[in-house]
């Protein structure tokens, strides 16, 4: 089940077609899942000014060497540094789209070094 993304990140979907791609409403943004591992969210809203682009799951082991490799990386406010694991490409880079096509491949390849399979949460019980 797909839900509707912002316009401006429509690109990324398009050059993940052909892979198992779901997108989920997530902090009034959208969250992107390749197969069963969120991969993106996609960050459009006025009110997280700071935080505006998509961010990219790493995991948290391997969150110094990405951002080494991609210094346009930078934490996601929005979770007070609680979560490295969230790190933003900001919209406002000059090198935007590029560099969002460059996470794309890395995540077509399978790279290890991006995404997560979430937790499940547990089930609630019938009163």
């Amino acid at each position: 089940m797909k839900t509707k993304s912002p316009a401006s990140f429509q690109f990324v979907l398009d050059e993940l077609e052909g892979l198992e791609v779901r997108t989920q409403r997530m902090f009034g943004c959208t969250a992107v899942y390749v197969r069963e591992k969120i991969t993106f969210i996609f960050c459009d809203r006025e009110q997280m000014k700071e935080d505006l682009g998509i961010w990219v799951c790493i995991p948290t082991e391997h969150c110094a060497q990405m951002r080494s490799e991609y210094p346009q990386l930078r934490s996601v406010s929005f979770f007070e540094n609680e979560n490295a694991a969230w790190q933003c490409l900001p919209q406002s880079c000059p090198e935007f789209e590029e560099l969002a096509l460059r996470f794309c491949a890395l995540v077509r390849r399978g790279d290890p070094r991006l995404g997560r399979v979430p937790k499940r949460k547990p089930k609630r019980r019938s009163k």
